[in-house]
């Protein structure tokens, strides 16, 4: 089974390493989304989607 967090698949992402909006880490992937209190979605960081 592949694995979608990492590898290969994520280089083919847009934008899929930043600064996080939530926590400000910078250069790490951001993979994971949220929904902001205006209902968009936006990528987070693992560290910020596990709390």
């Amino acid at each position: 089974m592949s694995k979608q967090k990492r590898g290969k698949y994520i280089k083919t992402l847009p934008n899929w390493r930043g600064t996080c909006p939530i926590c400000g880490r910078k250069r790490v992937k951001l993979v994971w989304s949220k929904k902001d209190d205006n209902g968009n979605t936006i990528n987070i960081c693992k560290k910020c989607s596990l709390t």
